[in-house]
């Protein structure tokens, strides 16, 4: 009977053990719905949520988000003064966040307020962040007692931000020192960026010329040119460069322009970019050197004909031309005219024309030769004619040469013996 009663009781107190049980699970259970569910969403949220009390500078409520970035701070913990979160913010912004809660405290009408800082995270680094407050209390004189303040996280905006202003400080600089001339223009030629250059070409300042249309601008010629040059790049969608000219009050410059298309996010051709340069020094440098080139070779040329067919003083009064090579009638003529020309120089009386090393001697060449004879006799020069071979002899029989006047003679050697010899009659 004692172990039935035993039993019984082991049975009841099993059984009130597990009521216990739930009764505590259903406590928890009503305690966690007891939260409010505001709070519940504001622990839930990614931004930094809290309620401060200006006057005493002490965190009167903070969310999860906040409680973490003071390193896990909860309210067990006791209560987060504002002094406290110093640590966490950087020093050259901690001025600008009290300068922000004076003007929360001293705005009217729930006014809000707002303030980028940076604040440490638990990696040691800072994150950049964005606070709005506003006033939700206030004392009898009308300042605010509490404010409740949410942040977020910008740092990307941020990080974004500094390289868009960076990519404009490298865009500005090009602008504002390249010697070039930049330019683009939308679809209708309204000007959408100017440079420095264009500035002084067009003598108006940026804010005359931005949304001006840049055919109205310039020369007929110049704007046509240009005009089509801006279509055909917004057509074919590719680059291509070109040269053209502009005026200046100190005159004309030629220009090489680089155009090509600029496109929007979806990749559509709005504007048509040009880059200028300056390249007068170079056109003329190059003219000049063509010039140079010219005039080089026109004195290689005539160094060559004076080699090919030199005048050699033999004696006072007596010249002699060795001609070696090919006569053709460029220098046929080359040979009439330094002969002529040295015997008037020279006073000569008797010519040497010696034409052993003429590799072939026909009927025009022979004509040259007589021509060049009868030339130097009407100058009052005797021609002595030297290096004949019988196929030379021949040739001029053949074409019934008039060698009247002209003395030949089998080598130069006689031909010099005969001239000195007779240079004591003159």
């Amino acid at each position: 009977m004692d172990e039935q009663k035993t039993e019984a009781l082991e049975a009841e107190v099993d059984a009130l053990r597990k009521e216990v049980q739930r009764l505590r699970s259903r406590n928890a259970e009503l305690e966690e719905a007891g939260r409010s569910f505001p709070e519940r969403v504001l622990d839930a949220l990614p931004s930094l949520v809290y309620v401060l009390d200006l006057d005493e500078r002490r965190y009167i409520y903070w969310n999860r988000e906040l409680a973490e970035l003071a390193g896990g701070r909860d309210a067990a913990a006791g209560p987060l003064r504002a002094d406290g979160l110093s640590s966490i913010v950087h020093p050259d912004d901690i001025g600008r966040i009290e300068e922000y809660r004076a003007r929360v405290a001293a705005s009217e009408g729930g006014e809000q307020a707002t303030v980028e800082y940076r604040a440490r995270d638990r990696d040691g680094g800072f994150r950049w962040f964005l606070e709005r407050g506003v006033a939700i209390g206030r004392d009898p004189e009308g300042s605010g007692r509490r404010m409740l303040g949410s942040a977020h996280d910008i740092t990307a905006r941020k990080h974004t931000e500094q390289l868009l202003e960076r990519s404009e400080s490298l865009l500005h600089a090009f602008l504002e020192y390249t010697p070039s001339m930049m330019v683009a223009v939308d679809a209708a030629g309204r000007l959408l960026l100017v440079n420095r250059e264009i500035e002084s070409f067009y003598r108006m300042s940026r804010e005359e010329l931005l949304g001006k249309v840049v055919y109205d601008l310039l020369p007929p010629a110049a704007s046509a040119s240009i005009r089509k040059a801006n279509e055909e790049t917004a057509a074919s969608g590719r680059s291509g460069a070109s040269e053209h000219v502009l005026v200046y009050p100190d005159g004309p410059r030629d220009y090489l322009s680089t155009k090509f298309p600029i496109r929007d996010a979806e990749g559509k051709i709005y504007a048509v970019g040009t880059v200028s340069v300056d390249i007068s020094r170079t056109k003329q440098a190059e003219a000049e050197r063509a010039e140079m080139q010219r005039q080089l070779i026109e004195m290689q040329q005539a160094t060559i004909q004076e080699l090919i067919t030199p005048l050699l003083p033999l004696a006072r009064g007596v010249v002699a031309m060795p001609i070696v090579g090919s006569v053709d009638p460029a220098r046929a003529e080359q040979i009439l005219t330094t002969l002529l020309e040295g015997i008037a120089a020279r006073k000569a009386k008797i010519a040497i024309l010696d034409i052993t090393g003429v590799k072939d001697v026909d009927a025009r060449v022979a004509q040259s030769l007589v021509d060049a004879a009868r030339a130097a006799g009407l100058l009052g020069t005797r021609v002595v004619l030297t290096g004949i071979r019988p196929q030379i002899a021949q040739t001029l029989t053949t074409m019934g040469a008039d060698l009247s006047g002209v003395v030949t003679k089998a080598t130069l050697e006689s031909g010099i013996a005969y001239a000195l010899g007779r240079r004591s009659r003159f």
